[in-house]
């Protein structure tokens, strides 16, 4: 019986993993069920049954080239740790970072990961970065596991800074926002906007279907969306409103819409109250007037309630 619930657990989460990638991060390619070996089996051994101390299990492996630097590819090497608990445990966080953490470090000595290369021409750089999604759908949608992280003890062994989690909270950004603006304007209009720096001078596209692995660390998702003629930039802040959050997200909608090509700018924020923020956004705004035009603009939440009608 606790082999079958264990099963079925393990079964939804997957099942999320591969909506959250596909649907809402646009990697339709997506390798499962994987198995590596564990090239260093006496360090990699601490909370890990015999019988999986010799190999890996990896959920999933995505990839492509990068367009945020030129000729480099990214590798998302994926984890997923459902829980039925509600409220997250920092000894189950502390296993669950070890183990993918580990994971990542005999990955990038496999075949798998050279075999995986090969599909790519080109290439002079590879970054590979380890995706856990560690969520409870028993817990509180907007629950964040980034208050256990600040004091995780984190060993020296370990790659922590190539490691992303994708939390309750994380997760709900991305349903709250991307996904219901696909399914509200079609997918195949809705596009990631993709940063241009002295990193990608060669960057074909300002814009596409799939998120950019790295833009999973951000706060701040930017999406260019098309309503028949119109041309929508909007941009998504992960919490609530602030003001000098607000600042920045002008400055990025400037440096974006330098040919005046967008009919509306929409900054939005999680739980936007409009009678305690909109006077404080609208100042913010006469700061770049002479830069932005502010007839265009919208301030909004990610989802409509009575707090912001």
């Amino acid at each position: 019986m606790a082999g079958e619930i264990s099963k079925a657990i393990g079964e939804r989460g997957e099942e999320v993993a591969k909506k959250i990638f596909q649907e809402i991060f646009g990697y339709q390619e997506i390798l499962t069920g994987l198995n590596i070996e564990c090239f260093n089996g006496n360090e990699h051994k601490l909370g890990r049954s015999k019988s999986d101390r010799s190999s890996h299990g990896i959920d999933g492996l995505i990839g492509d080239v990068s367009e945020l630097t030129n000729k480099t590819l990214d590798i998302g090497y994926i984890s997923v740790k459902k829980t039925e608990k509600v409220g997250y445990k920092k000894s189950e966080l502390s296993k669950h970072i070890r183990d993918i953490a580990y994971g990542l470090e005999c990955f990038k000595k496999s075949k798998r990961f050279s075999d995986f290369k090969k599909n790519y021409s080109n290439i002079k750089d590879t970054e590979v970065i380890g995706i856990l999604v560690y969520f409870s759908d028993l817990d509180d949608n907007y629950k964040s596991i980034h208050e256990h992280l600040e004091d995780y003890n984190i060993p020296s062994t370990l790659e922590f800074n190539s490691i992303i989690v994708l939390d309750n909270k994380k997760i709900s950004f991305f349903i709250d926002t991307i996904m219901q603006d696909k399914k509200v304007f079609g997918k195949e209009n809705v596009k990631f906007v993709y940063h241009i720096s002295g990193l990608n001078p060669s960057i074909q596209q300002f814009y596409g279907e799939k998120l950019p692995l790295y833009y999973l660390f951000s706060d701040i998702i930017v999406a260019r969306i098309t309503d028949k003629d119109i041309i929508i930039l909007k941009f998504f802040y992960v919490s609530e409103f602030q003001q000098d959050v607000l600042r920045g997200m002008i400055e990025l909608a400037i440096d974006y819409d330098k040919l005046d090509s967008v009919n509306q700018v929409v900054f939005s924020f999680k739980d936007y109250v409009k009678s305690s923020s909109e006077e404080i956004a609208k100042e913010t705004l006469i700061e770049y007037q002479q830069f932005l035009n502010s007839a265009k603009v919208e301030f909004k939440g990610h989802t409509e309630t009575l707090k912001n009608l």
